[in-house]
């Protein structure tokens, strides 16, 4: 799966025309969004069988000021 740096590199190295650009930032949206899908799908099962402690630090690091997914 490509990361987020990739994705957008591809994206801003195209030059082309307005529906070449669209197509390119279609592309990497569909990319991201079925990454995500991914790590949802793998995150469910496990965030579940955390204890609430535990729930409360993954929202923090996930989630928080300088959490991940702050920096997608």
């Amino acid at each position: 799966m490509p990361n987020c740096m990739s994705m957008m590199q591809s994206v801003m190295q195209t030059s082309g025309t307005v529906p070449e650009e669209l197509a390119a930032h279609e592309k990497a949206a569909t990319a991201h969004l079925e990454g995500l899908r991914k790590l949802k799908g793998a995150v469910e099962p496990l965030y579940a069988a955390l204890s609430d402690d535990q729930k409360k630090t993954a929202d923090q690091l996930m989630f928080g000021p300088m959490g991940m997914m702050g920096s997608m």
